[in-house]
C-alpha cells in the first residue's frame, strides 16, 4: 500500500474507532468543553486532525482557555487535547488542573497521548477518567500501574486525522536533498552543529493550539518549506508525521524517552517512506561515547527521580484518599447538619401547628362552654316565659272574671228601680225650657 492509502486507512481507524467517537458523543451530550493542549508546532498539527475529527462528528464544543490551577472549574465534562503532557519529572503540564478538577467530581476524557508515571496519579479517580494511548508502551504502564482495562485505549495520534484538503495545495517540489530537524530542548539527544539542523517547531512554542484559524497558518508555512526538501531526518515526532503525511522520505531518529519508537511501532512504520534509526549518525567515537555516558547519567538521573516522585506519588495518593475522605466526610456533616436545621424547621413548624390546633380545640371548648351557659340561660328564660305566660293567663282568665263580675253588676244596677228612676230624672234634665229651669234650681240649692 503506497501512502495516500495508508493515511486514508489510519484516519477511518480513527473515525471508527467505537470507544472514541462513542466517548466524544458521550461527552458532547453532556455540555463538555475542550481543553487544548500547549506546546510547540508539533502540538498544532495533533490540534488541527483534532478539530477535523469535531468537524466530521458534528461537534462544535467550547474551548477551555489558560493553564492556572482552577482552569477547568464550573465543568462537569472535559475533553482534553493529546500529546506528550504526561511524562513525570519531564513534561506535566496538566498535572494541578486535572487533580483539581477530579477532586470535585468532573469526567475527563483525554485523547490520544503518551504517559509515563502518571497512572498512580490518576488511579484514585479511575471511575471519572477515560484515556486513549497513542502507542502500546502507554498502554501497558497504565495498565501495570493499576489502571482498569475499561479506562484505557489505544488510539492512533490524532495528527494523522489531518486531512489532506489542508496541504493539497503546496507543491512538493524537493529540489534540496536532505532537511534536518533535531532538538534543542529537554527531549533532545542528537547534537548536530547549529548549520546543520534548524529546530523548527521552537518557532511557534507555548501556544494553546484551539482553532483552525491559529493551527493552519504556522503549519503550511512549515510544510511549504519542508516541501522543498527530498528527505528529513528528525528526531521530531510530529514533523515526522507531517513530513510523512505529505509523502516524503522521513528518516526518524530517537529522542530522550519512548514516545517517537513507540508511535513509529504503533502506527508509523505502516507508512513505507517513514524509518526509524535506533542511534544518530555522523558522530565521533568519542563524541557517541560521550553522549552514551551522558544519556545514561540522564537516564539514572530520571530513573532516580521517577523513584522518588513514585514514593511521593504513593504517599500523596495516601494523602489524597484522606483529603477525600475527609472532604466527604465534611460533605455528610453539613448534608447532616442541614437535614438537622429542616428537622429542627419542621419540628417548629409542627410544634407550631400543633400549638394552634390546641387553642383552636381551647378556643371550641370555650365556646361550647359558652353555648352550654347560654342555652342554660336561653332554658332558664324559656323556663320563666312559660311562667310569666301562666300567670299572665291566669291573670287574663282573673280580669276576664272580674269583668264579667262587674258586668253583671252593671246588668244588675241597670235592671233596678232605682237606676230606672234615675235615668228617668236624668232625662227630665236634658228636656228643653223646663230642663234648663230644673237646672237652675238644682245649681241653687247646691250653691
Amino acid at each position: 500500500m503506497n501512502n495516500e492509502n495508508i493515511r486514508k486507512a489510519v484516519r477511518e481507524e480513527i473515525r471508527q474507532h467505537p470507544v472514541l467517537t462513542s466517548s466524544l458523543k458521550h461527552f458532547a451530550e453532556h455540555d463538555a468543553v475542550y481543553y487544548p493542549g500547549y506546546g510547540n508546532l508539533g502540538d498544532a498539527l495533533i490540534a488541527l486532525g483534532t478539530l477535523d475529527l469535531f468537524e466530521d462528528i458534528g461537534w462544535a464544543p467550547k474551548h477551555v482557555y489558560g493553564r492556572h490551577k482552577h482552569v477547568l472549574s464550573g465543568h462537569s465534562h472535559v475533553v482534553m487535547g493529546g500529546g506528550g503532557g504526561w511524562v513525570k519529572g519531564l513534561w506535566e503540564s496538566y498535572t494541578e488542573q486535572t487533580v483539581e478538577f477530579l477532586q470535585n467530581g468532573g469526567q475527563l476524557l483525554i485523547l490520544p497521548s503518551s504517559f509515563s508515571g502518571f497512572g498512580e496519579c490518576l488511579l484514585p479517580y479511575a471511575a471519572q477518567v477515560t484515556i486513549f494511548c497513542r502507542e502500546q508502551q502507554s498502554y501497558d504502564a497504565l495498565i501495570q500501574q493499576g489502571m482498569p482495562e475499561d479506562r484505557v485505549f489505544l488510539c492512533p495520534d490524532l495528527a494523522f486525522y489531518t486531512q489532506e484538503k489542508h496541504f493539497s495545495d503546496l507543491e512538493v517540489a524537493g529540489h534540496y536533498p536532505v532537511l534536518k530537524i533535531f532538538r534543542r530542548d529537554e527531549e533532545g539527544i542528537s547534537r548536530p552543529s547549529r548549520r546543520d539542523s534548524v529546530d523548527l517547531p521552537l518557532l511557534f512554542n507555548d501556544v494553546q493550539w484551539a482553532t483552525f484559524d491559529e493551527c493552519l497558518p504556522p503549519l503550511r508555512a512549515a510544510a511549504s518549506l519542508i516541501s522543498q526538501f527530498e528527505c528529513v531526518e528528525t528526531d521530531r515526532l510530529h514533523m515526522a508525521i507531517l513530513f510523512t503525511l505529505l509523502g516524503l522520505t522521513v528518516k526518524i531518529k530517537p529522542s530522550n524517552y519512548f514516545k517517537i519508537k513507540a508511535v513509529f511501532d504503533y502506527t508509523l512504520h505502516r507508512f513505507p517512506t517513514a524509518s526509524f534509526e535506533e542511534s544518530a549518525q555522523g558522530y565521533s567515537c568519542e563524541e557517541q561515547n560521550d553522549d552514551a555516558y551522558v544519556r545514561k547519567l540522564r537516564e539514572e538521573i530520571k530513573h532516580l527521580k521517577r523513584e522518588q516522585q513514585a514514593e511521593w506519588e504513593r504517599r500523596t495518593i495516601a494523602l489524597r484518599q484522606n483529603d477525600a475522605l475527609l472532604s466527604r466526610l465534611e460533605a455528610v456533616q453539613e448534608e447532616l447538619g442541614e437535614a438537622s436545621k429542616k428537622a429542627d424547621i419542621l419540628l417548629e413548624e409542627k410544634q407550631a401547628e400543633t400549638r394552634q390546633k390546641q387553642a383552636e380545640t381551647r378556643q371550641k371548648e370555650d365556646l361550647m362552654q359558652q353555648v352550654g351557659v347560654l342555652q342554660n340561660e336561653l332554658k332558664r328564660k324559656d323556663d320563666n316565659f312559660d311562667q310569666i305566660c301562666l300567670e299572665l293567663a291566669q291573670l287574663h282568665e282573673k280580669k276576664n272574671g272580674e269583668f264579667e263580675r262587674l258586668r253583671q253588676e252593671l246588668e244588675t244596677i241597670r235592671s233596678s228601680r232605682l237606676h230606672r228612676l234615675g235615668e228617668r230624672y236624668y232625662t227630665i234634665f236634658r228636656l228643653p225650657g223646663v230642663g234648663a229651669l230644673l237646672r237652675g234650681v238644682r245649681k241653687i240649692m247646691t250653691g
